[in-house]
């Protein structure tokens, strides 16, 4: 065997290892996240007194579901679980409860017609509520709406606002809130004493 062939075999040889050792790291990777994935179930928050889980079926198939949140001033994590027929309960979404540090504290979860509402309220003085409307979309949950309401004791009125939102609760919490915050509000202002009324539309106001 002369040398030309003994360097041609070792070449060989050596690109063959050179190409397994991606797919070895990659399988591993891949493992790794699959188990990081299998290890969040429901028993680990049916008895932890820093939860609270709702039932009711979420997507409509039938088979009640398990939303688990956080309770107020403990975090703002959310987990959702489908049931299946076989009374299991798999993690389908995992996202906020809209919790805010320093504002707004989840005071509860409903059942909607399609889908659910999450109600979060300012703790303090004063009077604030938003509600995040959730629908299912074959097994995507997507936040359609926000409204909320407020007081001003000070100018006695009372301000409603919507917005349409429309965007997957699967995105990051810093990419749902910079689409909520490009989303414009329609705002209505009903005055207690005066008897006034100002609605207002992206940048127009009008006064009733």
């Amino acid at each position: 065997m002369n040398k030309i062939t003994i360097l041609v075999l070792l070449f060989s040889f050596l690109l063959a290892n050179c190409q397994k050792k991606p797919i070895l790291k990659n399988d591993r990777v891949e493992a790794n996240n699959t188990e990081k994935i299998q290890t969040i179930n429901l028993n680990q928050y049916t008895n932890n007194t820093n939860y609270f889980i709702k039932t009711f079926d979420v997507n409509k198939d039938g088979i009640k579901d398990k939303i688990v949140s956080h309770n107020r001033y403990l975090g703002d994590e959310l987990l959702l679980f489908l049931g299946d027929k076989g009374s299991n309960y798999n993690l389908a979404l995992k996202s906020t409860n809209f919790s805010e540090d320093g504002g707004n504290q989840i005071t509860d979860i409903k059942e909607t017609k399609e889908g659910f509402e999450i109600i979060t309220q300012f703790p303090d003085r004063g009077y604030l509520q938003n509600t995040y409307f959730v629908s299912s979309i074959n097994n995507k949950f997507i936040l359609k709406k926000i409204q909320s309401e407020s007081e001003s004791w000070q100018d006695g009125y009372t301000e409603k606002c919507s917005q349409n939102i429309n965007v997957d609760l699967k995105k990051t919490i810093t990419e749902l809130l910079k689409v909520i915050s490009n989303t414009k509000k329609n705002c209505t202002k009903i005055y207690n004493k005066q008897s006034k009324v100002e609605i207002k539309y992206g940048y127009f106001l009008l006064v009733i």
